[in-house]
C-alpha cells in the first residue's frame, strides 16, 4: 500500500487542492503541518529537508516530490482527477497554465491586500486596475468553458483538479474582496456552487479546519 505524507504550513493555501483529491478519493495520508514561527526560526533544519527548501511536499513511499502543481498534478493522476482520455488530460493541464496565469495577472493586488511586507501601492486602486480586470478576463474564459461543458465541469467526465484550483483560490479571495464573486457571470457563480456541493468534496468542506487568519 503507497504511504502518502504531505508536508505544509497550517494553513490551506497551495497544499489544500491536495488535501482535497485524498479527501475525495477517501484515500489515507498524513497531513504534516508546521507552524510558519517554527519553520523561520533561527537554527531550524526543516528546510534542509526539502528537495527545494520550500512546501508543499509530498512524500511517496519516502520519495519526496516538490512544488504543488507538480503534487497536484501527480495525485490527480494517481486519483482519477486528472480527466479520462490523453486530450482530457492536457486539457486540465491548460486549465492549470491558464490558473498560473491568473495567479501572476492579480499577484500585485494581492501582494497588497494578503498583507505581504514592503509592498508599496493603493489596495483599492490595484483592486481597480489589476483584480477586477483579471477577474473578468478569466470569468469570461471559464464562462465560455461552462457553456459547452457536459459534465459542469471543466472536463466532460467530470470534476478534477483545475476545477478545485479555481473554487479554493476564489473561496479564499472572497475572503478577502467579499463582491469579488459578484453575479454578473451566473454560470461561474453556479459552477463554484456546483463544485462545493460536489457529493465527495462536501463532507471535507464542511469539517476542514478553520483557515488561520
Amino acid at each position: 500500500m503507497t504511504k502518502f505524507r504531505l508536508h505544509y504550513f497550517n494553513a490551506r493555501g497551495y497544499a489544500e487542492v491536495t488535501r482535497d483529491m485524498f479527501h475525495m478519493a477517501g484515500v489515507e495520508f498524513e497531513d504534516v503541518r508546521y507552524e510558519l514561527e517554527d519553520w523561520i526560526k533561527e537554527g531550524s533544519t526543516t528546510k534542509d529537508t526539502m528537495p527545494f527548501g520550500q512546501m508543499p511536499v509530498l512524500e511517496v513511499n519516502g520519495e519526496k516530490i516538490p512544488q504543488s502543481a507538480a503534487i497536484a498534478r501527480f495525485v490527480a493522476n494517481e486519483l482519477g482527477f486528472a480527466g479520462k482520455t490523453p486530450v482530457e488530460k492536457a486539457w486540465a493541464d491548460a486549465f492549470a497554465d491558464l490558473y498560473k496565469d491568473f495567479l501572476t495577472e492579480m499577484k500585485p493586488w494581492g501582494m497588497i491586500a494578503f498583507g505581504y511586507p514592503g509592498q508599496a501601492g493603493d489596495r483599492d486602486e490595484l483592486k481597480k486596475t489589476v483584480l477586477d480586470p483579471a477577474r473578468e478576463k478569466y470569468f469570461k474564459l471559464l464562462t465560455k468553458t461552462l457553456e459547452k461543458s457536459k459534465s459542469g465541469f471543466l472536463l466532460d467526465s467530470g470534476i478534477c483538479y483545475t476545477d478545485l484550483m479555481f473554487f479554493e483560490t476564489t473561496t479564499s479571495l472572497i475572503g478577502f474582496e467579499k463582491g469579488f464573486l459578484g453575479t454578473d457571470f451566473p454560470l461561474v457563480t453556479a459552477y463554484f456552487k456546483r463544485i462545493g456541493e460536489h457529493p465527495k468534496f462536501k463532507p471535507y468542506l464542511e469539517t476542514r479546519p478553520v483557515q488561520p487568519k
